[in-house]
């Protein structure tokens, strides 16, 4: 049964990660503010985690532990999620989509660095396959052989970077006996307050440049859709590690690419499907052999 929980949160974040590019457009097209979009968003995962604490543990942790870690995980998300709602301003959906879907050579490398992972064979080649299905995306794109690419797709590959130091610092770090629920408010909720000082006097609410209420549908639709991706990743990373738990960016890939099309236009070539099959091989290598060391958060 914890298997079958644990593979329903992966495909879900998966899903879900893939979904957020499109957001993340959605909102540029909607001229919202980084900062509102951090700021709503954080206040609106935290407190609908802590009332999820309340009513399924009896209790909300607020203890020193839990709200330094809260406040290591926000800074080091803050960063690079910030980030990605730039890129997704000057790069294109699928685009920035390949390029987060590295991460997991990123991950690897770090926890061999760390020790948190021994050299395994099937992760190896998990993480070569995952590059190489990105790589034939990436190639198969029109204008990327002929060199036609942008410094801001070059700076896009920062992203996945920053989020191996988040993963690596949230699976390393992890306050026992805690909940899930208490954890996930404590960052979100410092995600938000690490962006009230822009908030109130970069880019105020009250502001002349602010879009109307009816832009921040899409903050609405990212927030409602980040508590369940919030309690998916949490899960995962104290039950399963950062490496593993990364490698939804191989499902969310496609997902992205699907999304993409869907909502901004695109078609489906046989790259696309020669990918998606190269996706499910990493997928079955990374899950068919077990860990060379256990990750215990």
């Amino acid at each position: 049964m914890t298997s079958l929980r644990h593979l329903t949160y992966f495909v879900a974040l998966g899903l879900f990660w893939g979904l957020s590019p499109s957001l993340y457009k959605a909102m540029a097209e909607s001229h919202v503010p980084i900062s509102h979009v951090i700021a709503y968003s954080g206040l609106g995962v935290g407190l609908a985690l802590s009332i999820v604490a309340l009513v399924s543990t009896k209790r909300l942790d607020l203890g020193r532990q839990v709200m330094f870690y809260g406040l290591g995980c926000a800074v080091l998300m803050n960063v690079p999620f910030g980030l990605g709602l730039v890129y997704a301003r000057h790069v294109p959906t699928t685009e920035l989509a390949l390029i987060m879907s590295t991460a997991p050579f990123f991950n690897y490398l770090v926890a061999l660095l760390t020790g948190r992972e021994n050299a395994s064979s099937r992760r190896l080649m998990a993480v070569g396959a995952g590059f190489l299905s990105s790589a034939i995306l990436v190639l198969s794109r029109e204008g990327t052989l002929a060199g036609q690419f942008s410094w801001w797709m070059l700076a896009a590959f920062s992203s996945p970077m920053l989020y191996t130091l988040y993963n690596w610092f949230a699976a390393r770090h992890w306050p026992r006996g805690t909940d899930i629920y208490s954890v996930g408010a404590s960052e979100s909720i410092w995600s938000a307050l690490l962006m009230v000082p822009i908030l109130l006097f970069i880019e105020p609410p009250w502001g002349i440049e602010v879009p109307a209420f009816l832009a921040y549908w899409s903050v609405l639709a990212a927030t409602i859709m980040w508590i369940v991706e919030r309690i998916a990743f949490f899960t995962l990373i104290r039950d399963k590690g950062a490496v593993y738990t990364i490698q939804a960016v191989y499902l969310s890939t496609p997902a992205a690419v699907v999304f993409a099309a869907m909502f901004y236009g695109g078609g489906y070539d046989q790259w696309l499907w020669l990918s998606l099959a190269i996706l499910m091989v990493a997928l079955w290598l990374n899950n068919s052999g077990s860990s060379a060391k256990p990750q215990i958060a």
